[in-house]
């Protein structure tokens, strides 16, 4: 492998999400909001770049928001359940795919941990699903410890609940392509074969410059929150309309699909 430059400790993308509904009740939504990737060897560098560590900013990041959700530091937390999942403990960069704060709220539907062992080969993808209940459950990709390739294609079974107008059954489909510049990430969710929701993000890289850092605070205040309006605004269409509404069962005895 040829040696390549250690990326930077931040990097900022801008992303485009949509959401395409194909049952009884279609719809589809898009919306744009900041993505941010991080080294979790170097978050304490955020603040040189305008971004608030484990601290109240109008743009910050914080450990409390990913992980165990205690402020305990997140790589140790990735690393113990690598190893767990027998992918034992030697690992080199792992970057954080998120939302950041923003005015001190956060909420990411969809984060992603970039595994990468010390040559700096990818071995592993965790896709982190957070519903809006609180709730969080992890879906490993990785092929026993074999390098991973661009395009990424991984089915799991669904086991978690997102969406009370979505049954607990059936499998998502997780592509994901990267590059340095880009990252684009595709979600089919299938019921007895049939697709019934289709989630895609494409992001591609952004300057990194305290302009493009400060104007999500103070242009664009409402962009994470905005998420969140968008899901109950949705849901609410969806109830209106008379959508099968599926009670939140209990979470999963494990939080982890590996």
């Amino acid at each position: 492998m040829t040696p390549q430059a250690d990326p930077p400790a931040l990097e900022l993308f801008e992303s485009r999400i949509t959401h395409i509904r194909f049952d009884a009740h279609p719809y589809r939504f898009h919306y744009r909001v900041p993505r941010i990737l991080l080294d979790l060897d170097r978050l304490t560098e955020l603040p040189r770049h305008g971004i608030g560590y484990n601290r109240f900013a109008p743009v910050s990041f914080s450990d409390r928001d990913h992980g165990a959700r205690d402020g305990r530091p997140l790589k140790p937390w990735i690393i113990d359940h690598l190893a767990d999942c027998g992918l034992g403990r030697s690992w080199g960069r792992i970057g954080l795919w998120t939302f950041p704060r923003i005015w001190g709220y956060a909420f990411s539907p969809l984060s992603l941990w970039f595994c990468h062992d010390p040559e700096g080969a990818l071995r592993a993808v965790l896709f982190e699903v957070r519903n809006t209940f609180g709730e969080v459950h992890h879906y490993l990709v990785h092929d026993h410890g074999m390098e991973l390739h661009s395009p990424i294609h991984s089915e799991k079974a669904k086991c978690f609940h997102v969406s009370p107008f979505q049954p607990l059954s059936g499998n998502y489909v997780f592509t994901l392509r990267h590059s340095a510049t880009t990252r684009s990430i595709r979600i089919d969710y299938r019921v007895s074969g049939k697709l019934q929701l289709l989630a895609t993000e494409y992001a591609h890289l952004a300057p990194l410059t305290a302009w493009k850092v400060q104007r999500w605070a103070w242009l664009t205040p409402w962009t994470t929150l905005g998420v969140t309006v968008a899901i109950h605004w949705h849901a609410l269409g969806l109830w209106l309309g008379g959508a099968r509404f599926y009670p939140k069962p209990s979470p999963p005895e494990s939080d982890w699909n590996s």
